[in-house]
């Protein structure tokens, strides 16, 4: 297992804080936090809940975010940026 963090700026700053498998790209953990909003206030949990078990993969990324998110109100990032915050960890050297 791999541990990464990355800071990504957005119209709000996002913190990514991830464990995953480097050798098959798998979310094993992540903690998604910063100054943005999510309503309702579960969907976070709901998201990172979700996210493990994904592949560190842009299109599956993104996708499981706009699916876990379709009934959430977000204020401050959308699926791309939340996404490259991701895959951000990943290209940490």
């Amino acid at each position: 297992m791999k541990k990464a963090h990355n800071i990504y700026k957005s119209k709000k700053l996002i913190k990514i804080s991830l464990e995953y498998d480097e050798f098959n790209n798998i979310i094993h953990s992540i903690k998604i936090t910063g100054d943005f909003f999510l309503y309702p206030e579960e969907s976070l949990d709901r998201l990172e809940v979700s996210l493990i078990g994904t592949k560190l993969e842009k299109d599956s990324i993104k996708q499981n975010i706009e699916n876990c998110l379709s009934d959430s109100e977000i204020f401050g990032f959308d699926s791309d940026s939340i996404t490259e915050a991701i895959l951000g960890c990943s290209r940490e050297v």
